[in-house]
């Protein structure tokens, strides 16, 4: 009661001392809060296409039956295991060896090698390139079920039609993504016509139906794109055409593969894409086909007060060089920071090469390394 007392003596006190009395409005509150921001983020690693040629299954084979391809990817797992997200294109079926393992043109591969890959750090998996139906569907099927065992996120090739319809949110650290993926054709092979979900086919209209269905239910949209021309480090208009199409239908991140190259990256807006990362493991020829590229951006969502914002910053770029023997043994994956001149004697050549395509769209990027900050 002596506090209330001395309040009203001052107050009055105030009063009589000439000051006027304060009366403008009593709850202020709503005006002194201040919004402040809060973020969460998820980091991305990326590289191209995996081919499992016969050269890696035969490097890979276990005298006792079965593979193990994990010293292929001993050295790249430092890099790629402490990121949120590792993508990469699975090119060739993985059906199993009770399918038969078979090589070029006709891909199908040992189930081993996705358990090297997801034991390297990758969970982000595309499936849909002009590969996935070398074996028919039976090879689908059989690559459906076990992608379904394991702790990863598949996209573009499925089992059943109501899985290729599912409009599907992943949560992670409090942002929302949507993961699509498509190719351009499936090498002239067959699908029935009641068969052809199992394989997204590249589409204007399907993919905008299906962004359309995903943006506003996530906060980040990544699509994966296999189309182009092999072998060429330029994109053509095809992919231009289809990339534009996708930086309209609200696509934050384009991954393209499918020249086994490696081609520019470039900004389109607020829109980063990737036209082609190249090669990440393969059994083919010449040097070119030989390297990659391994990139990181990290995706931050900012929240204040009642509105959100999705930032792409902290983009790396580095290259990785695929080794093997004269006897095309002895596989191993490199990243660039390992590779030295005794394995590849022009390697500033090729970096300086590499980095003049990279940059061709005004990517202002430098080499660098890729490792988790």
């Amino acid at each position: 009661m002596k506090k209330i007392v001395l309040i009203a003596l001052l107050l009055l006190s105030a009063c009589t001392a000439g000051h006027k009395p304060y009366t403008g409005p009593t709850d202020t509150l709503a005006q002194d809060l201040v919004a402040f921001p809060v973020s969460n983020s998820i980091d991305l690693v990326m590289v191209g296409d995996a081919i499992v040629h016969s050269n890696l299954y035969s490097d890979a084979r276990l005298s006792g039956g079965g593979y193990d391809f994990t010293g292929m990817l001993d050295l790249i797992k430092p890099l790629v295991e402490p990121y949120d997200l590792g993508y990469y294109n699975q090119e060739t079926i993985l059906g199993g060896s009770k399918l038969g393992v078979s090589n070029y043109p006709r891909f199908n591969s040992p189930q081993e090698f996705g358990d090297a890959m997801l034991d390297a750090g990758f969970n982000l998996i595309s499936l849909a390139n002009n590969h996935t139906n070398d074996i028919g569907t039976k090879g689908i099927l059989s690559a459906d079920a076990y992608w379904k065992t394991k702790d990863a996120i598949t996209t573009g090739a499925f089992a059943t039609q109501a899985e290729s319809e599912a409009v599907i949110v992943h949560e992670l650290n409090g942002i929302k993504f949507g993961f699509l993926s498509y190719t351009y054709g499936i090498n002239g092979t067959y699908l029935a016509p009641e068969n052809q979900f199992m394989v997204n086919r590249v589409s204007k209209e399907k993919m905008k139906a299906d962004c359309d269905a995903l943006r506003p239910l996530v906060d980040v949209l990544i699509v994966a794109v296999h189309f182009g021309s092999e072998y060429q480090n330029y994109p053509n208009s095809y992919q231009k055409s289809v990339v534009n199409a996708l930086v309209e239908d609200g696509v934050d991140i384009i991954i393209g593969n499918h020249a086994h190259a490696i081609e520019p990256i470039q900004w389109i807006g607020k829109t980063l894409v990737y036209y082609a990362l190249g090669n990440f493991i393969s059994g083919q020829n010449g040097t070119a086909q030989l390297i990659g590229l391994t990139s990181a951006i990290t995706i931050t969502k900012t929240v204040t007060g009642n509105t959100s914002q999705i930032t792409l910053n902290n983009l790396k770029v580095d290259l990785n060089y695929t080794y093997y023997d004269s006897r095309k043994l002895n596989v191993r994956v490199y990243p660039w920071d390992k590779v030295t001149t005794k394995l590849l004697p022009d390697k500033a050549v090729w970096e300086a090469h590499f980095l003049e395509i990279v940059n061709a769209y005004g990517a202002d990027i430098t080499f660098g390394s890729v490792q988790k900050d």
